[in-house]
C-alpha cells in the first residue's frame, strides 16, 4: 500500500506540476469555484462550525444565513483549518487539500479492492482507476467532488464487518459515511443509494444481528449531521431556494454522454466530443476493458467463483447510478426516449431533494464501482503468466485517459484600501457570475461584509441590483444605506462613466484615491440608532431586500 500511495502521489504532483512553484498564491483551473471554496475554508477556520456567526458567510450583505447557499466543506476542516491557523494562508490550505484528495481516493480504493480480491496488483489498479478516472478532470475545480475517499472506506468497513463481524470495521464504515456526508451534498444523496443497494444485495437473515448493528452505526454516524441539515433546511426554506425542473433537466446527462470526454482531457481530443462539460461520462477504455474482464471472470470462472456475487453487485450498482445521471427524463441528444422518466424523477418527489441541481454527478459512485471491477480484472490478469504483461500498458492508458491540463490563476491580493471591520461594502464592478468570487474572498480576509456574492444560489434582488447599477440609478444604494454606511470600492476596470456619475451624487465621500483604485463612503440614510448589521432571517415568502 505504501508503494501504491507513493505512485499516486507522484502522478498527482506531475499532474499539478504547474501549480507547485506557485503553491501559496495560485489556484488551479479558474477563480470561480476554487476561489469560492478557498473563501469557505478560510471562513470555516475563523468560526466554530454551526455557530450563529458561522452561518452568516459575509456575502450578499446584509442577508443572514448565506452559508446555506452553497457547500460548507466541513469534511476538510481537520486538514485545512490548522493550515490556515498556522500560516494565515487559505490558498495554501486549499492547494494542500487539492493535491491530497486524489492519492487519498486511490489509497482508499486500494484498501477496498485488496480486501475483495486479495491481490495487491488488482488493488493498485483499482486505486488508480478511481483516483485518476477521466471523470476527475472535469471536476478538478470542484474540490467537494474530489473528496470522495469516504465512499471506498465505508464500503471496505461494510464488506469486512459482514465477513468478520469486528466492531473496528463498523468504525471504518461510520467514519467513511460521515466523511462523505460532510464533504459533498450530492453524495449525501447518491452514496446512501449505493449503500442501500449494497444492503439489499448482500442481505442474509442469518446475519440479522449484524445488519442491525450496521443500521445503528449508520444512525450514529449520521447524528452529527442533524443540526447541519436542519440549519440548511431552515435557511433555504426561508429564502425559497430550490432548483427548477428545467434547470435540473439541463444539467442531466444523455445516453450519448458516455462517449463525452471532459474539457480538460488530453487523450482522445478530436476523436470524442469534449463539449459536454459536467455531463462528460466517458469511463475510459482501459477501465472499461479491465472491468469487463473482471465481470466475465467473476461470472464464468470456477476458480474465482467467490467473486461472482461481488462483481455482479458492482456491475449492477454502476448501471443504476448511471441511470440517475440521466436525470428525470431519459434523453438521446436532447430527445426524450422510452422510458421517458428515469429513476431520478422518483427522487424529485421526495422533500428536500429539489436542491440537487446536477444529476450527472451521480457518476462519481458509478466511477468507484467501475474502478472496483477494474481491480478484479487486473487481479485475474496478474495470476496468468501469459496475460501479466497486459497490465502495464493498461495502467499507462488509465493514467493517459485521466490526464488533464488547465491554467493556474493568481489569487487577488488584499485591497490597497483600508475598510473598517464589519462594514458593508459594495465592490464594483458587480459581475453576473464568478467574477464576484474575489470580492467575497477578500471580504472574508478583510473581516467586512460585501454586497457582492457568488454561490450556489443568488438572492432574488441580486439581478435587479446589477441592472440598477448599470442604469446609474441612485435607488440601487438605498436598501443598504438604510442600515449602515455603504463603502464603495471602485476597481480600475470600473467604467469611467460610472465613476463620474458616482462622484456627481450629492453625498459621496471619497476616502482614498490609490492610483486607479478609489474608495467612497455613502453615509447611512436616516437618524437614530443604527439597526443590526444583518437583516433578520426572512419568513417563508417574504422578500428581504427590494431594489426600488
Amino acid at each position: 500500500m505504501a508503494v501504491a500511495a507513493l505512485c499516486y502521489v507522484a502522478v498527482t504532483l506531475v499532474l499539478f506540476r504547474s501549480l507547485l512553484p506557485v503553491f501559496p498564491t495560485h489556484l488551479f483551473g479558474d477563480l470561480g469555484d476554487p476561489l469560492l471554496n478557498t473563501a469557505i475554508l478560510a471562513w470555516n477556520a475563523k468560526h466554530l462550525p454551526l455557530s450563529i456567526g458561522w452561518w452568516n458567510f459575509p456575502a450578499f450583505a446584509p442577508l443572514p444565513g448565506v452559508t446555506a447557499f452553497t457547500e460548507h466543506l466541513l469534511g476538510a476542516y481537520p486538514l485545512t483549518a490548522p493550515i490556515v491557523w498556522v500560516t494565515g494562508n487559505p490558498v495554501l490550505a486549499y492547494n494542500a487539500l487539492q493535491v491530497l484528495t486524489l492519492p487519498l481516493n486511490g489509497v482508499a480504493t486500494f484498501v477496498l479492492v485488496r480486501e475483495l480480491t486479495g491481490s495487491g496488483i488488482g488493488a493498485f489498479v483499482g486505486g488508480l482507476a478511481f483516483g485518476f478516472a477521466p471523470f476527475v478532470g472535469e471536476h478538478a475545480s470542484h474540490i467537494q467532488m474530489l473528496m470522495a475517499f469516504g465512499m471506498p472506506f465505508a464500503l471496505y468497513g461494510l464488506h469486512r464487518y459482514l465477513k468478520y463481524g469486528g466492531r473496528r470495521d463498523l468504525v471504518w464504515f461510520g467514519l467513511g459515511w460521515l466523511s462523505v456526508a460532510l464533504s459533498n451534498a450530492y453524495m449525501l444523496v447518491f452514496f446512501p443509494l449505493l449503500v442501500a443497494m449494497w444492503a439489499m444485495w448482500f442481505f442474509d437473515r442469518a446475519d440479522a444481528r449484524r445488519w442491525l448493528n450496521i443500521a445503528v452505526a449508520a444512525l450514529v454516524a449520521t447524528s452529527p449531521l442533524v443540526p447541519l441539515l436542519v440549519g440548511y433546511r431552515l435557511r433555504q426554506t426561508a429564502y425559497g431556494l430550490f432548483r427548477g425542473y428545467p434547470e435540473i433537466l439541463s444539467q442531466s446527462a444523455g445516453i450519448q454522454s458516455l462517449a463525452g470526454i471532459n474539457q480538460r482531457a488530453v487523450l482522445w481530443v478530436g476523436w470524442l466530443p469534449n463539449n459536454y462539460y459536467e455531463q462528460s461520462l466517458f469511463p475510459g477504455l482501459a477501465i472499461g476493458v479491465l472491468a469487463a474482464i473482471g465481470v466475465v471472470v467473476g461470472v464464468r470462472s470456477r476458480e474465482h467463483r467467490g467473486w461472482r456475487r461481488m462483481v455482479l453487485f458492482y456491475l449492477f450498482a454502476a448501471f443504476v447510478m448511471w441511470t440517475f445521471t440521466l436525470g428525470p427524463e431519459v434523453r438521446w441528444f436532447g430527445v426524450a426516449v422510452p422510458p421517458r422518466y428515469g429513476p431520478y424523477w422518483l427522487l424529485l418527489q421526495l422533500p428536500g431533494l429539489q436542491s440537487i441541481r446536477v444529476p450527472s454527478r451521480a457518476w462519481l459512485p458509478a466511477t468507484l464501482c467501475l474502478a472496483v471491477l477494474a481491480g478484479f480484472g487486473a487481479a485475474w490478469l496478474a495470476t496468468r503468466r501469459r496475460t501479466q504483461w497486459v497490465i502495464a500498458p493498461l495502467v499507462l492508458l488509465i493514467v493517459a485517459e485521466g490526464w488533464f491540463v488547465g491554467p493556474t490563476m493568481e489569487v487577488p491580493g488584499a485591497l490597497p484600501v483600508f475598510i473598517p471591520a464589519n462594514s458593508q461594502v459594495l465592490d464594483l464592478p458587480v459581475s453576473a457570475g464568478y467574477g464576484n468570487a474575489d470580492a467575497e474572498y477578500l471580504a472574508v480576509l478583510g473581516n467586512y461584509r460585501v454586497v457582492n456574492g457568488y454561490s450556489g444560489y443568488a438572492p432574488s434582488h441580486f439581478g435587479a441590483l446589477r441592472n440598477a447599477l448599470a442604469d446609474h440609478r441612485i435607488e440601487a444604494f438605498v436598501p443598504f444605506r438604510r442600515r449602515a454606511d455603504l463603502y464603495v470600492v471602485a476597481r480600475p476596470d470600473l467604467e469611467p462613466q460610472f465613476v463620474t456619475w458616482l462622484e456627481s451624487l450629492p453625498d459621496p465621500q471619497r476616502l482614498i484615491d490609490f492610483g486607479r483604485w478609489k474608495l467612497y463612503r455613502l453615509p447611512r440614510l436616516g437618524s437614530g440608532p443604527a439597526p443590526p448589521v444583518l437583516l433578520p432571517l426572512p419568513k417563508p415568502g417574504e422578500v428581504p431586500i427590494t431594489i426600488p
